[in-house]
């Protein structure tokens, strides 16, 4: 797409925006205030809004970096009559910009219908499980060792723990203020990161706590590690730690995680609560 060039959809019209320029509308998809994503406007590389047939705009997206996947859609259209043309728009018009991207159907921004004819298609889902806390002992593999968060000092072992998730789809850039200790209320009593046989960190799972419920990621590991059964050792390390402080619930969300990764999480008793698919265009 050229610089000041639409990308018409029905009777919509996408143009390129500033970040800035689409946080009202962005606001209004989300429900916030415009200063609740100003932290996410500064990740954007790209933005764009799209104006009906009145020259109102019905909606806006934002592109933010993936690591292995090109770009995370933000935002999408206001629902309506015309959302799924409008929705249309704004796609084909990102995908001008970036070949490469994903998004969430999430049919309040972005219908399947509208993420179909753009030529997404659907790769994985954020899913969100909940159920008591699992109770069966974590079995750490040979060669590997589970240490609290609260112990790693080095910020270069915490982020290259962190990077672990760097290549599933909906996990975006880690900034370096998300490694320091505490970052973001994490519990770091409870939280668990891995080192292989050669010291190097090769999974985390990072845990918050309310009351008696902790919430978590499902644990990044990193690929060579993947099938040793790291992954589920460090899950149950953290619900025995979360149930030693006197947790009960878990809830544990996910994304981009395998079918039998699900599997796994189920077996011990977790009930998906909450699954929403995620589409993408390869740019191939």
């Amino acid at each position: 797409m050229r610089p000041g060039h639409p990308y018409d959809a029905g009777m919509n019209v996408a143009l390129p925006a500033s970040p800035l320029s689409a946080l009202p509308v962005l606001a209004r998809l989300y429900g916030c205030r415009e200063e609740d994503l100003a932290g996410t406007a500064a990740q954007l590389t790209a933005a764009l809004t799209v104006r009906d047939a009145a020259g109102l705009e019905v909606g806006a997206l934002g592109l933010r970096p993936s690591p292995a996947h090109g770009s995370e859609v933000l935002g999408g259209a206001l629902p309506g009559d015309g959302q799924r043309d409008a929705a249309l728009a704004l796609l084909r018009a990102a995908l001008t910009v970036q070949p490469q991207l994903y998004a969430y159907a999430e049919p309040h921004l972005l219908p399947v219908t509208a993420l179909e004819a753009a030529g997404l298609r659907s790769v994985g889902a954020y899913t969100r499980m909940t159920g008591l806390l699992p109770t069966v002992p974590p079995v750490v593999p040979a060669g590997f060792r589970a240490v609290p968060l609260q112990q790693v000092a080095s910020l270069h072992d915490r982020m290259a723990a962190q990077r672990s998730y760097a290549d599933r789809i909906g996990h975006t850039l880690v900034p370096p203020e998300f490694v320091q200790p505490g970052a973001g209320g994490c519990d770091e009593t409870l939280s668990r990161l891995a080192y292989d046989e050669a010291g190097i960190a090769v999974g985390i799972c990072r845990v918050w706590r309310d009351g008696g419920e902790v919430s978590c990621t499902t644990p990044g590991i990193h690929p060579a590690a993947r099938g040793s059964g790291l992954r589920q050792a460090l899950l149950l390390s953290v619900c025995q730690a979360a149930l030693a402080a006197g947790a009960v619930t878990l809830r544990l969300d996910a994304w981009g995680d395998t079918p039998q990764e699900r599997a796994a999480d189920e077996a011990l008793g977790l009930t998906t609560e909450e699954c929403t698919p995620i589409y993408a265009a390869t740019g191939k």
